[in-house]
């Protein structure tokens, strides 16, 4: 009885098997760069969008992270721009970056023995932030978890991320009790 698979038939396979011809393959290759070149600027958008969502997050999570420690921990919890070696700016360049520490003698600057809670290291250089409001250089939570100054008095701030080429932003609200929030808006003018 002679075996099931012979050389004939794998030569009848062969031949009744079809395969693309260079020229289909190509045409198909050129249909997909097509396609893929109409997408990129889609895409690139897209990126754009999210990298300015995903830095509102980021700032909107620091103030949720100090506004909790400061109440674990029953003591002043603040977060300020970013200077060399972990130590806060006096300016309002909250593009450096910020950082979140304890606050142990409340005036809104890291000294070196104040313990540092979190580090957020500098923007990329497509997304902007403006800070609009009353924490131009620093923003505190007290042990009630409410914001306030270094003063005493209430601070209420919003920052706002954009980018020039994108119509739409993310803004990072605190309200006078130190509650943010993170909505859209829409830049008039993105610094």
């Amino acid at each position: 009885m002679p075996h099931p698979f012979t050389f004939r038939t794998v030569r009848m396979a062969r031949c009744g098997a079809r395969g693309f011809t260079l020229l289909e393959a190509l045409v198909v290759l050129a249909l997909l760069g097509i396609l893929v070149s109409l997408a990129a600027p889609a895409m690139t958008d897209l990126r754009a969008r999210h990298q300015v969502q995903a830095q509102a997050e980021g700032f909107l999570g620091s103030l949720v992270l100090a506004r909790s420690e400061a109440l674990r921990r029953q003591q002043r919890v603040s977060l300020c721009v970013q200077a060399a070696n972990h130590s806060c700016d006096a300016s309002d360049h909250w593009q450096q970056g910020w950082l979140v520490f304890v606050d142990a003698n409340d005036n809104g600057l890291r000294e070196a023995e104040e313990a540092l809670i979190e580090v957020h290291a500098a923007l990329p250089t497509a997304v902007r932030l403006d800070a609009a409001s009353t924490a131009k250089a620093y923003f505190s939570y007290s042990a009630e978890g409410r914001s306030a100054s270094t003063s005493g008095a209430f601070m209420a701030a919003t920052w706002r991320f954009c980018q020039t080429s994108l119509p739409v932003g993310w803004q990072v609200v605190s309200n006078a009790l130190g509650k943010p929030r993170i909505e859209k808006y829409t830049p008039q003018d993105c610094p």
